[in-house]
């Protein structure tokens, strides 16, 4: 039975006959506000036949109020002989009849049928669906697809179902302070956290350890993230934004460069890029002779460069920025035969061309500007051909994730390049969890008895997940000491407008996979002979 409240929010139901009813956290006398759930229990041998949950609505009543719940013997069912003609039965997932009749004989007409329900374990996850990098939109999807394979496969996680439960982080770290404290403060209990945005993870990172959860980001590259003092239960199958260093001073060492600059926009992951990349090139014999910032501005730091003779120039900015830096460059002649330029290479390929309201260049200004820079940017798509642990090729990926994304232009679709990370963060989440199965099954643990307090139950994720070893649709799938995942790097250079691929570098390996076909500006001049004069002369030597 069920009254109605003239309150916001509904008011007591009576519990069944022989049961009672569970509730969270308030008193059988109070109003239930909307959203709340009651749980229908029974006593001794009996079971709930009909709704075991009900919630309440916005408009003062229950759901299902049109259906009863009662509690009713199940043990009889197998024992001995009853008066019941028929017994339906009730499962998530039932293999075998429904329904079983009593006969004559006082035997049941089928044979005992198997439950299969599947324990839930919640991943909480923060997406960036909007905000400074979008990535949410298709690493959502991703995500989603790996799971739906995940809880099909009956070798993963036999018993369990991963449900993920998420917010729009808007990439932004006030924002994600409500939702994070909305997914912790909610039932049901997380067991582990997935945020995407390096503002975000940092923020969720260092939260998490007063809740012993681990942290698995698909998209943070912020280097400050491989802190173990800070950010103890932090993993990540995005690479630190360092991984691109040891590319660069490897290139600086091929090509005998002994002298280098750098500008950046000041923010947390470049600053942290560009104190590694001094230290790496500190080390290998390499000076930075120049180094120039800027808050959102470029115009006066590029003209430095311009002023103290930059030659070899390492960018670390976003792409509207790289817009706004490349205008100045183009004004300044900063390009050209004499000088190089490494950028990160996961802008759009396109990003010179896109109109952009904040620079006053042409489309052809900007191109002539950026032609023959060097790129280095992290492998996140599987260049081989193999079936890792999904069963799925990297190209067979992009496949399915374009049937999700029904049709939109990858190029509009942020977090495209990320999908990768997105996809096998899930997958070692669950070959992760799946391995703990055992080792807490002989301490008599379950993965389902995790809550905020489960200081072994952590431990026993965080080792699996510290020896994750698998091949992953975006390469082979480990981490390092601190939680950073450890990939190779693509170098690219801008020829004739678009980006062809001149090596790979696997710094674990030291090795550097050189394709030769680099090109560089070339200047052609013509000599002309004419009667060397000591005015001549002396004109040549002080042009």
């Amino acid at each position: 039975h069920v009254f109605l409240s003239s309150f916001l929010g509904c008011a007591i139901i009576r519990p069944p006959r022989d049961g009672g009813i569970r509730y969270r956290g308030l008193t059988q006398e109070q109003i239930l506000p909307v959203d709340y759930e009651i749980e229908y229990i029974c006593r001794g041998n009996r079971v709930i036949v009909g709704p075991k949950v009900r919630k309440c609505l916005p408009n003062g009543t229950w759901t299902d109020i049109t259906q009863h719940s009662r509690c009713r013997k199940y043990s009889l069912l197998y024992l001995q002989p009853t008066r019941l003609t028929s017994l339906p039965l009730f499962c998530h997932s039932l293999r075998g009849r429904n329904i079983t009749h009593c006969t004559k004989l006082g035997k049941w007409d089928s044979p005992k049928p198997v439950c299969l329900c599947k324990k839930k374990l919640y991943i909480g996850a923060l997406f960036p669906m909007s905000g400074g990098w979008p990535g949410g939109q298709a690493c959502l999807p991703s995500a989603q697809m790996a799971l739906d394979l995940v809880n099909n496969r009956t070798d993963i996680l036999p018993d369990y179902e991963l449900e993920l439960i998420y917010y729009d982080s808007m990439c932004d770290p006030g924002e994600s302070t409500k939702l994070l404290y909305d997914l912790l403060y909610t039932e049901p209990i997380k067991t582990v956290l997935m945020p995407g945005c390096s503002s975000v993870s940092t923020l969720v990172a260092e939260a998490a350890r007063m809740w012993n959860l681990i942290v698995l980001s698909y998209g943070s590259s912020s280097p400050a993230l491989s802190n173990r003092n800070r950010f103890p239960t932090f993993f990540r199958t995005h690479p630190s934004a360092t991984l691109h260093n040891p590319t660069r001073v490897r290139l600086f060492q091929k090509w005998k460069w002994t002298k280098i600059a750098t500008i950046q926009q000041t923010t947390e992951v470049f600053t942290s890029t560009l104190d590694d990349l001094e230290q790496r090139v500190k080390e290998a014999g390499i000076e930075i002779s120049v180094r120039q910032s800027f808050l959102t501005d470029p115009a006066v730091a590029v003209k430095n460069l311009k002023r103290q003779d930059a030659r070899i120039i390492v960018g670390l900015f976003y792409e509207t920025e790289a817009r706004k830096v490349f205008c100045e460059v183009f004004k300044e002649k900063l390009y050209g035969k004499k000088y190089v330029w490494f950028l990160i290479g996961w802008y759009a390929d396109n990003w010179f061309k896109i109109k952009d309201p904040s620079i006053n260049c042409t489309i052809e200004n900007m191109t002539e500007a950026v032609e023959g820079h060097v790129t280095t940017e992290i492998v996140m798509l599987n260049p081989e051909t193999v079936r890792g642990a999904s069963n799925l090729t990297s190209q067979e990926f992009l496949g399915a994730l374009m049937n999700r994304l029904g049709g939109k232009n990858p190029e509009e679709t942020g977090g495209f390049q990320e999908a990768p990370l997105a996809y096998d963060a899930v997958w070692a989440l669950a070959l992760a969890l799946n391995k703990t199965v055992a080792p807490l099954k002989a301490k008599g643990r379950r993965l389902e008895d995790f809550n905020y307090n489960n200081h072994d139950i952590t431990a026993e994720i965080y080792r699996a997940l510290n020896t994750s070893s698998f091949e992953g649709v975006s390469g082979h799938v480990v981490f390092d000491a601190q939680g950073s995942r450890m990939a190779m790097t693509l170098i690219e250079q801008l020829q004739g407008g678009s980006y062809k691929k001149i090596g790979y570098y696997d710094s674990s390996q030291k090795n550097l996979s050189w394709f030769g076909n680099d090109v560089w500006i070339v200047i052609y001049v013509t000599i002309y002979l004419v009667p060397l004069t000591l005015d001549l002369l002396l004109r040549l030597l002080f042009l």
